[in-house]
């Protein structure tokens, strides 16, 4: 049985859309409808609301909860009550988060040193996995973070078929960029990396509930690569990346 960990996931509500579930139980739910024993999450009040606060209202809804992992949504410390860079890596060793999320478009921020307050010069040398959405980045700016940060882990999400020839040139030229594979639509996208670049650069994922994960499942575990392969998208890889943060 193939072991699947989620790489992006969400509780709370959304302001525009009903969805499947919003809540702790509805996501455990899905999870076992569908097979999925682990799942990185993030918390929608964190984008629509207020990064900190959404932040620690995931940590009340998924406690200690063995099978649940704190994705934090972090904003540069100039406008942020957060406090400094420092706090807020002690902030997270505290807590056991192994991954952030940024969202520059819906926060107004850009990704690059001069706006990050060092941000991502402590996020890289701790290894902490940077999360990313294609429609809150230019891929330029990706591919700027991915040359500036080596040694930083990028996992970019919801990419769409129109970008895969950059998206090809960004896992030719970066060994620190990886794909989400939720709604990574490319006619046989999957064999083709793997082909191409390597299975390291591909981690499973859902977007869920914003997208319908049984789509994200079925394909990997339908995909034509070896079952070897398959492990190291479905949970490996994840596994890996939030193995070398340095807590």
């Amino acid at each position: 049985m193939l072991r699947l960990y989620d790489a992006d996931a969400m509780l709370g509500r959304w302001p525009t859309e009903k969805l499947a579930f919003h809540d702790l139980e509805g996501m455990l739910t899905t999870m076992d409808r569908l097979g999925i024993d682990e799942a990185l999450v993030w918390h929608s009040l964190s984008r629509f609301y207020d990064p900190m606060e959404g932040n620690r209202k995931l940590m009340e809804e998924i406690g200690d909860h063995p099978r649940l992992h704190p994705c934090w949504v972090l904003v540069p410390p100039f406008t942020s009550d957060a406090g400094t860079v420092e706090e807020v890596m002690a902030d997270m060793r505290k807590n056991g988060v192994r991954a952030v999320k940024f969202f520059p478009k819906e926060h107004g921020f850009k990704l690059r040193s001069w706006n990050m307050g060092g941000l991502l010069e402590a996020l890289e040398r701790e290894r902490v996995p940077v999360l990313l959405d294609a429609d809150q980045v230019d891929l330029e700016e990706v591919h700027a973070l991915c040359e500036a940060y080596p040694r930083l882990p990028v996992v970019l999400s919801r990419t769409g078929y129109r970008q895969m020839r950059t998206l090809f040139a960004l896992l030719a030229q970066h060994e620190n960029f990886h794909i989400e594979i939720s709604t990574f639509l490319l006619y046989r996208g999957v064999e083709e990396v793997v082909d191409k670049f390597g299975a390291e650069h591909l981690l499973f994922g859902t977007g869920m509930p914003i997208h319908d994960p049984a789509g994200a499942a079925t394909k990997l575990r339908y995909a034509e690569v070896d079952d070897e392969t398959k492990e190291m998208i479905a949970q490996g890889n994840l596994e890996r990346l939030l193995g070398q943060v340095g807590w």
